[in-house]
């Protein structure tokens, strides 16, 4: 070997480095540390324990750290309970107030939704899907997709709303967070079983009430109104006369677990309008005049054969039974 050549690397031994050609200053001063910011807190020596459902959001809630006004005036990130720093920027959230976004189980219905997330990949039997006749299959893929649809819309709705909301009521935020997660499931399981057993996907709607809900802008209570309440609702009916008549396992558990999720979601609109409407005098009159103008535009939308046929020929077991079938739809 050449004396010029570099002696290779062993294991033992690492590889040569190259060397920079730094200037080290040691007259620099290096500062003490002040740590200012260690005595900056509002509530020291806190301790909470689990309980019998482990380490939950609720439980968190103890002194300082549980108040929960009914104004959040801090325009940051700050996390509620932590000590105020002066100076920074405002982001400018619009929902400031405790009534615009609360619900009592929303901490709650966190905890639930992920201890009972779902993975539509490997916790669905898509083994067990077996041929359909065409005109079930066809049936199946178009309400698949419009459920993937209005899966699709609501998770892009909350995602709108949820920068908006300050703060100071997490609780919310995470719930929130998880309907996203939950409705973005929701539109790959759908999507998954139109295009898993010799089908594929439908025609899309005129989504009337999807373009209604997207463009809710009065207020987020509004538009959960529009979203859990009226067409959720109408959705979680759908789910659950879908795992009924399911025609194999793949269906029933996808029916099954989108239900147990939707349930969640219609619980926290149900508590966040009734905690709305008793802290704001005129609101019950506002959503009144409100579920007026979506209902018509509901109903008029259900009038569309590709919301309400595709129903008719599943609960019927095809284009012979539709007749009987609509008498279910109805």
């Amino acid at each position: 070997m050449a004396e010029s050549e570099e002696k290779q690397p062993t294991k033992t031994t690492p590889p040569p480095r190259r060397r920079r050609n730094l200037k080290i200053d040691h007259d620099v001063e290096v500062p003490e540390p002040g740590y200012a910011w260690m005595p900056r807190t509002l509530e020291w020596g806190v301790r909470v324990k689990p309980g019998a459902k482990g380490m939950t959001m609720q439980g968190l809630n103890v002194g300082i750290y549980g108040e929960i006004p009914d104004r959040w005036d801090e325009q940051t990130r700050m996390p509620r309970g932590a000590y105020p720093m002066a100076g920074i920027p405002p982001i400018g959230f619009a929902l400031r107030e405790k009534r615009e976004v609360w619900a009592d189980n929303a901490a709650d219905l966190y905890e639930e939704a992920i201890q009972r997330r779902w993975i539509p990949a490997s916790d669905i039997p898509w083994n067990t899907l077996e041929p359909l006749p065409d005109d079930v299959e066809a049936a199946m893929c178009q309400l698949c997709t419009e459920l993937s649809q209005a899966a699709n819309v609501e998770f892009e709705t909350i995602g709108y709303w949820l920068q908006h909301m300050s703060y100071g009521y997490h609780e919310v935020k995470l719930f929130l967070a998880s309907n996203m997660f939950d409705a973005g499931r929701h539109h790959e399981a759908f999507r998954k079983r139109a295009l898993a057993n010799g089908g594929g996907l439908g025609i899309e709607s005129k989504g009337e009430i999807n373009r209604m809900i997207l463009e809710s802008k009065g207020g987020w209570s509004e538009t959960s109104l529009l979203l859990h309440l009226l067409r959720g609702l109408f959705i979680q009916t759908i789910y659950r006369y879908g795992e009924r008549f399911a025609h194999n396992p793949a269906e029933k558990v996808m029916f099954a677990r989108a239900l147990q999720d939707k349930a969640r979601h219609t619980a926290y609109g149900l508590q966040h309008l009734r905690y709305a409407v008793t802290h704001k005098q005129d609101k019950a009159l506002v959503f009144q005049q409100l579920l007026n103008i979506g209902e018509r535009v509901f109903a008029r939308e259900l009038q569309e054969p590709v919301v309400l046929e595709p129903l008719a020929v599943i609960f019927g077991g095809g284009i012979e039974g539709a007749k009987a079938g609509m008498r279910e739809v109805h």
